[in-house]
């Protein structure tokens, strides 16, 4: 039973872009658990992707999903980082190429229009759920999101941090003094630019460890936002970049870490400006 999934046709209601499976190049699955795990790096995600993906192919038949229920609990290594959240087990690779994430119940892949109701959410809530960034995101944002980034992991990651995209598009805006065209967050120098900046979300050097997830830290069925306290710690007023600096996970040992890590995303900022106004 191959995964015969293909991206849905034509905008959603409402929504001018699918966000979810916007083109056969990448795709979020982050509403159904996809980085809920205490290790969610690009590795550990794959693995856990790849194996539920395996299992599903393996089946017989679709009477058989308690069974593989069973095989895949029992091979899973890794732990949920948020208690509450549900990791659902039938997140997969859905097309051959294996560069989109989604349910391996959708009736895109199955053709079975009821199947989804096997699944912890079921048929309606999984149709109907919207994440924030349809509603947070402006159509250039999402846009620019969406052109910038051709891959699974770092898309889910950033078309979910609705504080990281939106400081960014603000800080540049402020700087270039008018608003982004649409028009050109699809040319190949800026994407470029843009993946650049985003891809510090999977490597950013002062990465906290332990249970953090974007600007949220975790412990057992309790959460809450993370803070740099910058006055307590060295004296100085809150930085103009700590939106980001939290989005990132930040942790600084140092002032000087602080000042270096505010240079860095200062000079992806600049690279894009650049690369904007070489387009006019």
């Amino acid at each position: 039973m191959p995964p015969v999934s293909k991206p849905r046709s034509g905008p959603l209601p409402f929504h001018p872009i699918d966000l979810c499976q916007p083109d056969d190049l990448k795709s979020c699955a982050a509403c159904c658990g996809l980085f809920n795990w205490h290790d969610h790096s690009r590795a550990a995600i794959t693995e856990i992707v790849a194996l539920q993906t395996d299992l599903f192919l393996q089946l017989d038949s679709y009477n058989d999903l308690d069974e593989y229920r069973k095989r895949r609990d029992s091979r899973i290594r890794n732990s949920k980082l948020f208690a509450t959240i549900y990791n659902c087990e039938f997140i997969g690779f859905i097309d051959a190429a294996r560069r989109r994430v989604g349910c391996l119940l959708h009736p895109a892949v199955t053709g079975n229009p009821e199947l989804r109701n096997n699944c912890f959410y079921g048929a309606k809530i999984c149709n109907e759920h919207f994440c924030p960034g349809f509603g947070c995101l402006t159509k250039v944002e999402q846009q620019a999101v969406v052109a910038s980034i051709s891959d699974w992991y770092l898309y889910g990651l950033i078309i979910t941090d609705i504080d990281l995209v939106k400081e960014f598009f603000k800080r540049a805006e402020n700087l270039l003094g008018e608003s982004i065209k649409a028009s050109r967050v699809y040319l190949p120098q800026l994407s470029a630019a843009l993946q650049d900046f985003f891809t510090l979300k999977e490597h950013w050097p002062y990465k906290a460890p332990g249970n953090r997830l974007g600007k949220y830290y975790f412990s057992a069925a309790e959460y809450a936002i993370a803070r740099i306290d910058y006055r307590t710690r060295w004296g100085v007023p809150e930085s103009t970049w700590d939106k980001i600096l939290v989005s990132l996970e930040s942790e600084f040992k140092t002032l000087d870490d602080v000042r270096s890590a505010e240079k860095l995303l200062q000079n992806k900022l600049d690279a894009f400006i650049r690369a904007y106004e070489r387009t006019q």
